[in-house]
């Protein structure tokens, strides 16, 4: 159930950055900056949300990635006042890496190839 539910957040997650992009474009009253700063912030909690649904299930590196994907989200925020010109290029660049490694890791999980190794104990 929680992967069904986790596969629906990232799906969510890529319909709202086309939505919020799309309003840049026919909506005069934001800026590209403006929106996708919105956007990183919705991005960090959709990322957290699958994060605690899907923690236990899938192995220990895709919870170290996806905590590296909400550490990078957010040092965005950082760029966007550091290095203006560089903000839309580099979220544009995170967003792109966290959708294919979600699609990824959606379609290992469905092989059934993705599972997290039961620890021993000694």
């Amino acid at each position: 159930m929680r992967e069904r539910l986790n596969t629906s957040v990232q799906s969510a997650s890529l319909i709202i950055v086309v939505a919020g992009l799309a309003w840049v474009v026919w909506s005069n009253d934001t800026t590209v900056k403006e929106m996708l700063s919105y956007l990183i912030i919705l991005m960090v909690i959709l990322e957290g949300l699958s994060l605690y649904l899907i923690g236990k299930v899938y192995p220990e590196s895709h919870s170290t990635f996806k905590s590296g994907m909400i550490a990078a989200l957010l040092i965005l925020l950082g760029v966007k006042m550091m290095l203006p010109d560089m903000f839309i290029s580099f979220t544009i660049t995170v967003f792109a890496i966290n959708f294919l490694y979600n699609f990824y890791t959606n379609n290992k999980r469905r092989k059934g190839a993705f599972k997290r190794r039961k620890s021993r104990k000694f």
